[in-house]
């Protein structure tokens, strides 16, 4: 074989080497981020109560399997602050076992539908919390997204059904109990406004406000405490 052939096969035999070990060390490099994150995850899960085994990565994206629209509120909150985590997504909720207020909502075909309905709402609002700048009534961007969601669930469900906003403010030093309950009351009339001009009758919506005893996280004091929640009645 003429030695230019050689040198060429060899060439090429040295690029496909190379070629295999950067995949390799790609693939090895992303198994022990994947690893590390995961660990780190867990044990801020740990930390703040909450399972362990909802979260999996993909790189350094996490993904939440929750048992329940607040688990996965909780966890992704907890889950994002994490250093080295690029973003949380909420995959989907696992089955849980059936509790007697689910038992009860069986129990006739109205309360079945509104279980339903409220179970549809919690997903919204676990994947699209409707969130406000701090100290404020005002909704941010995201918020009033999410608004929209909902507003978008509730416009098909009957026209005799009711829905309480409520409203919740995160915990903040040197505020007074009555200040928090002023807040969270105008924040569940901000959001029933919105879905008043949404095209929800406002006669089929009332608002209640609930301070900062409501906490989602641990300690009260994250975004995702500056919230407000609906539930059907």
């Amino acid at each position: 074989m003429p030695a230019t052939r050689v040198l060429a096969a060899l060439a090429a035999t040295a690029v496909v080497l190379t070629g295999l070990l950067a995949l390799v060390a790609t693939v090895v490099v992303r198994d022990d981020v994947e690893t590390e994150l995961a660990e780190r995850a867990r044990q801020a899960l740990s930390q703040a109560e909450l399972p362990t085994d909802v979260v999996s990565f993909s790189g350094r994206d996490a993904s939440i399997r929750a048992r329940s629209p607040r688990e996965a509120v909780l966890a992704s909150a907890v889950v994002a602050e994490v250093d080295g985590v690029r973003s949380v997504d909420i995959a989907a909720f696992t089955s849980g076992p059936r509790t007697g207020s689910d038992s009860d909502a069986l129990a006739s075909p109205d309360a079945a539908a509104k279980a339903r309905l409220q179970r549809s709402l919690d997903r919204v609002l676990a994947e699209h919390p409707i969130t406000f700048r701090p100290d404020s009534a005002t909704l941010t961007r995201a918020g009033r997204q999410a608004v929209a969601e909902v507003a978008s669930v509730l416009s098909d469900a009957p026209s005799d059904w009711r829905f309480e906003v409520q409203g919740h403010v995160a915990r903040v030093s040197d505020t007074d109990r009555k200040g928090a309950m002023e807040l969270s009351r105008a924040r569940a009339e901000t959001v029933a406004d919105e879905l008043v001009d949404a095209g929800l009758p406002r006669r089929r919506l009332t608002t209640v406000g609930h301070g900062d005893t409501r906490p989602l996280s641990t300690l009260g004091t994250s975004a995702i405490d500056r919230r407000v929640e609906i539930h059907v009645r």
